[in-house]
């Protein structure tokens, strides 16, 4: 293998761009490492408009590791490459290496677990009537959010507050706005008296 040192400039539509290819394969051809293009190349990365300098270059497929490698996952089942453990032994040992630095692609459902006794219910129930946030609750007795709303009755001062703050932005309003929130409570009444 040899090195072979060549600035080539191509006029390709008025164009000039430079070319430096200082690798070659071992057939002597020069290798061209990224595809030129016109634009700049990193903010223009989806617009490629290719400059190809005049003649035969080497310029490999960029998403392979080697270009005589086609990996196992894209050959066919009928390939006996697929099976083999002889042809593409480093791609077995390169997953493995890089597992841990994989992002989790989606989260393991873990089981919901509501086998609790009253003496924690009533836990729950008092820490909300203190006043304590949902996250306080979470961490020190272990429950979901869905698991509290299930269990405990709200904190009649918490209520309360968020009652005037409704009735505060309520004053806002226009009348057609009114109008239909009047209609959602009395549909509500309805649904819960089941007429």
């Amino acid at each position: 293998m040899f090195t072979l040192r060549r600035v080539i400039i191509s006029n390709s539509k008025n164009a000039f761009v430079r070319f430096n290819s200082n690798s070659s394969t071992s057939s002597g051809i020069p290798k061209l490492g990224t595809t030129p293009n016109k634009f700049n190349p990193k903010s223009s990365a989806f617009n490629l408009r290719p400059i190809l300098p005049d003649g035969l270059f080497y310029h490999p497929a960029p998403a392979a590791p080697n270009p005589e490698i086609t990996p196992k996952a894209f050959l066919p089942k009928s390939d006996i490459r697929a099976t083999s453990d002889l042809y593409y032994p480093e791609e077995q040992l390169s997953i493995t290496n890089n597992v841990k630095y994989m992002p989790v692609i989606s989260k393991i459902s873990t089981p919901k677990n509501y086998n609790f006794d009253s003496s924690i219910v009533e836990k729950l129930q008092s820490m909300r009537d203190q006043g304590k946030s949902r996250k306080e609750i979470k961490e020190t007795l272990n429950v979901t959010d869905n698991f509290i709303s299930l269990v405990t009755k709200p904190n009649p001062e918490t209520q309360a507050n968020q009652k005037k703050i409704l009735a505060k932005s309520a004053r806002k309003w226009s009348a057609k706005t009114l109008k239909a929130k009047k209609l959602k409570e009395e549909k509500k009444l309805h649904w819960e008296r089941d007429l």
